[in-house]
């Protein structure tokens, strides 16, 4: 144990005259870059201050518990990654470090901000993301010419109203903090496209919220939401959003005004009814409704042509309107676990359909004929369903038939039943063969 320790030690020492060469050698020849990654440098050596020329300073993956205060001297730093250390404080020095426009400090271990690090009015891109962060100073919205800034994985409870400063962000992302509400400043952040408030707290948004006009990509999934304002259907720009593992049980009538929507997340909420100006949304491409309490789709949800994703499974729905044959686009239908009473014959004008899911709809019985040429895949799991026709020259492959009344398949699914992949309760396909082709 002691030959361990010691050799350690000199491991240590050897680590520290190396990292000093290097720093020496960096000023001797005015290099503007130095990369001391992957040294397992537990110290930062004092020296590291006298390359006030140096404009990119990489140090992460190592085991720095404290940086120097002589780092305040790298007056010209544009560039600095100290991510994946032992870091628990910066120094107030960093503050002079005003050229910088790149810094990284996730991975640490950092329980708060100096306030200067307000003075580091270039930064551009700012990495906070995976530390123990329990608040911003005040001083974080002089931060103004930030473009992209990661604070995910800390311990925030709210943000400064000083936030709503930050007027140049483009990308914002705040994961798995501990917000139960966003300031009405927020809604300064006029240029942001891309914001991220995944597993969070939030039980609602501000109206101001909705003055986020140039906002393309949202996600608010894993909070408490219980509604939105009337006011977030001015984020007409959107095209990305996901709602999902929410409470929300309705959605405001002018939700139908996020017309250029393409991705639609709205699964595991309460959502019971939806406004038939729903059926505006028609540039929809992928649409997840599964788990909620729906009993109906308005008429006009035959509006969304270019739908080519739709999963609505596991609602309360015991029909689907016949408006449903105008999504001629759609390729991915899941109406798994409902109340179906029957499979609506206008199922089969969905000429593009490849993936079709009635499973877990009990009440479909007796015979189901199906026209789909391009049907690949067909899952009626735990139905009724005692006979089924599809096309002679269909295209299925795959086939879950388990616990239905099935009575025979269809001399074309036979054919080929050898290398179709069949869920079934036989013990073989022979077994099957056998009992369903052979009738």
């Amino acid at each position: 144990m002691k030959q361990e320790f010691e050799e350690k030690e000199i491991y240590s020492e050897k680590s520290s005259n190396i990292i000093l060469n290097m720093i020496k050698d960096a000023k001797n020849n005015d290099e503007k870059l130095l990369d001391l990654n992957f040294k397992q440098i537990k110290k930062l050596p004092k020296e590291i201050g006298n390359l006030t020329n140096l404009k990119k300073l990489d140090i992460h993956w190592n085991n720095l518990q404290q940086i120097p205060k002589e780092i305040g001297n790298l007056i010209n730093l544009e560039h600095l990654n100290i991510n994946d250390n032992k870091l628990q404080k910066l120094p107030t020095e960093i503050g002079n470090l005003g050229n910088l426009q790149f810094l990284d400090i996730s991975n640490n271990q950092l329980q708060k901000l100096p306030k200067e690090i307000g003075n580091l009015g270039n930064l551009q891109l700012l990495d906070i993301s995976n530390n123990q962060l329990q608040k911003l100073p005040k001083e974080f919205g002089n931060l103004i010419n930030l473009r992209e800034l990661y604070i995910n994985n800390n311990k925030l409870q709210q943000l400064p109203k000083e936030f709503g400063n930050l007027r140049n962000l483009e990308n914002l992302e705040l994961n798995n903090n501990q917000l139960q509400q966003l300031p009405k400043e927020f809604e300064n952040l006029s240029n942001l496209q891309k914001l991220w408030i995944i597993k969070n707290n939030l039980q609602q948004l501000p109206t101001e919220f909705g003055k986020l006009i140039n906002l393309n990509f949202l996600k608010l999934n894993n909070n408490q939401l219980q509604q939105l304002p009337k006011e977030f259907g001015n984020l007409i720009n959107l095209q990305d959003l996901e709602l999902n593992n929410n409470q929300l049980r309705q959605l405001p009538k002018e939700f139908g005004n996020l017309i250029n929507l393409k991705n639609l997340v709205l699964n595991n909420n309460q959502i019971r009814k939806l406004p038939k100006e729903f059926g505006n949304l028609r540039n929809l491409q992928i649409l997840n409704l599964n788990n909620n309490q729906l009993r109906q789709l308005p008429k006009e949800f035959g509006n969304l042509k270019n739908l080519k994703n739709l999963n609505i499974s596991k609602n309360q729905l015991k029909k689907l309107p016949k408006e449903i044959e105008n999504l001629d686009n759609l390729e991915n239908l899941n109406i798994n676990d409902n109340q179906l009473q029957e499979l609506p014959k206008e199922i089969n004008q969905l000429i593009n359909l490849k993936i079709l899911d009635i499973s877990n709809n009990m009440n479909i019985k007796g015979t189901v004929q199906l026209s789909n040429s391009k049907l690949e895949n067909l899952n009626i799991e735990n139905t009724n369903i005692d006979e089924f026709i599809v096309p002679s020259d269909n295209k299925l492959r795959y086939i879950n038939i388990k616990n239905t009344t099935l009575k025979s398949l269809p001399q074309s699914i036979c054919n080929k039943i050898y290398s179709m992949i069949i869920d079934h309760s036989y013990s073989t396909k022979e077994d099957l063969f056998k009992k369903l082709c052979t009738q």
